[in-house]
């Protein structure tokens, strides 16, 4: 049976509107429903760290004084976004996992468990949770001791490879990879887990963090390539990049991929495509097995039950589409082989700009990025795409045609265009690909300089950063620069001014 764990309410008609300044967050905290609070704090959570850090202070006072479980579940979301930077809270965030609800118990390890090794002093009361009743709370304890490093508490959690639960099993499995050196001996009881539907997803993450202990079983993690759940499938793959120098050597696993590369089945090959992409370097010998997958057509649907009630995520196109998982897969093995002999490989991806789908067109432009100055013959054809209607084409093909460089002034204009473009995130990628561009970009500085007062907090960070990039120009700008940090910008926006000013501080030049 599946864990249970209950979400705050998600009603978005009562959605926070005045947005997330430090005085609204409090308005929102003093005079709203619990309902509406949960909400409200869950919408930061997903604003980033940079941002819930900010606001950390109001968010554990409100845990301090909220009896709502769904405040509490929402506060530790934030805390989860945080990460260490909530480390000075810690002891709030352990009240919770002494709590009547077991729902909160589960969310509150959780939170602890992203903390990190700061959050070391609650290890005895989280080890006493192992044997709670509950099957959340169990869970949540063996993934606190994972992230807190708990080391000696390997022996209990291996005990926890046999608990009546498969997810519990599978938590036992990650958190006894995370604790190091002590937990690498458990690697062949954590592989016989990958024989359980519910514990496989874990016990794949796991080996792929057990270095050699955890290598030696990468023929097993290899055959999960196969697997009916797509997403067991992607792990499996990025694991076998994790396990990339023990599958090079052992035959059995290497020639089972490539086998499994051209399997009827259009899943499996797109699984085994991304295995050879996620071994990098060590797959560039097999990079024409790869460049096959450029012309097949192969595509999963996107959507599943899961997707459709709102349960998972859809997968990305490389795990969805036989083109897109070989571009995906060139473009990991071409950032790492910066060798010649790519310009065959070049030119079949760049043929997909031609495809009508605008996933393709996104994965090519991301292969052709990879490959840089060796993509050089095909400027034209990526500066076709600025003027694609969907705006992450566009979007990518700026930041590709950064990377490419060697960019002719009318694609130079075409970029400088895109500055005043609707969406926020293709300005951002037209401005920190011009600056990318040298002396030639740097032309378009005083436009990149007007994005200091857009109104996306995305963009002016990304002007930010820009200006102080453009080499002979950037130090002009410092005193503009200067004044983003003011205490009313949004954080993002002050944090890219920091670093944009001791880049500028450090250059020679």
């Amino acid at each position: 049976m599946a864990l249970a764990v209950r979400q705050p309410g998600t009603d978005r008609s009562q959605s926070v509107q005045q947005g997330f300044t430090r005085e609204g967050l409090s308005y929102e905290l003093s005079s709203k429903t619990d309902e509406q609070k949960a909400l409200a704090i869950t919408e930061l959570a997903a604003k980033g760290e940079s941002f819930v850090t900010t606001h950390l202070d109001h968010l554990i006072a409100e845990l301090r004084r909220s009896y709502s479980p769904d405040v509490k579940e929402a506060v530790c979301k934030s805390v989860m976004a945080a990460g260490a930077s909530a480390a000075p809270f810690y002891h709030d965030l352990a009240n919770l996992i002494e709590d009547n609800d077991p729902q909160v118990k589960y969310w509150g390890c959780l939170a602890i468990g992203s903390i990190g090794n700061a959050a070391s002093g609650s290890k005895s009361r989280i080890r006493s949770l192992l044997q709670d009743p509950s099957e959340a709370v169990r869970f949540g304890a063996c993934s606190a001791l994972g992230g807190i490093e708990a080391e000696d508490c390997a022996k209990d959690l291996k005990e926890k490879l046999s608990d009546a639960s498969p997810e519990v099993q599978g938590a036992a499995c990650l958190a006894l990879a995370k604790v190091g050196a002590v937990g690498a001996p458990f690697a062949p009881i954590v592989a016989r887990k990958l024989a359980e539907p519910r514990s496989r997803a874990n016990a794949l993450k796991a080996l792929g963090l057990m270095g050699i202990e955890g290598g030696k079983h990468c023929k097993e993690v290899v055959e999960c390539l196969c697997d009916d759940d797509s997403e067991t499938r992607a792990i499996a793959a990025s694991v076998v990049g994790k396990m990339s120098d023990y599958v090079r050597d052992t035959p059995n696993a290497l020639n089972r991929i490539l086998e499994i590369a051209r399997d009827e089945d259009g899943r499996k090959r797109i699984a085994a495509t991304l295995a050879l992409g996620y071994m990098g370097r060590e797959a560039s010998v097999h990079k024409e097995l790869i460049q096959d997958g450029l012309f097949d057509d192969f595509e999963e649907d996107a959507d599943n039950a899961l997707t459709q009630g709102g349960c998972s995520t859809r997968m990305p196109p490389s795990c969805r589409k036989a083109k897109c998982a070989a571009s995906a897969a060139l473009g990991r093995i071409a950032a790492e082989d910066q060798g010649f002999g790519w310009e065959t490989a070049a030119a079949q991806v760049a043929r997909l700009l031609d495809d009508d789908d605008w996933e393709v067109k996104t994965c090519a432009l991301d292969c052709l990025s990879a490959l840089g100055p060796r993509a050089r013959d095909h400027v034209d054809k990526v500066s076709g795409q600025l003027a694609d209607e969907i705006f992450i084409v566009r979007a990518k093909a700026a930041s590709a045609l950064a990377k490419i460089g060697d960019v002719e002034s009318v694609s130079l204009n075409k970029m400088a265009d895109l500055l005043e473009d609707s969406c926020p995130a293709v300005k951002s990628a037209a401005a920190l690909g011009l600056a990318e561009l040298g002396d030639d970009g740097a032309e378009y500085s005083h436009k990149v300089f007007n994005l200091l007062t857009d109104i996306s907090a995305d963009v002016r960070a990304a002007a930010v950063t820009a200006l102080s990039r453009m080499r002979d120009r950037g130090p002009y700008f410092a005193s503009v620069i200067a004044q983003r940090l003011r205490e009313q910008e949004e954080p993002r926006v002050r944090i890219a001014a920091i670093e944009a000013l001791s880049a500028l501080e450090a250059d020679p030049t």
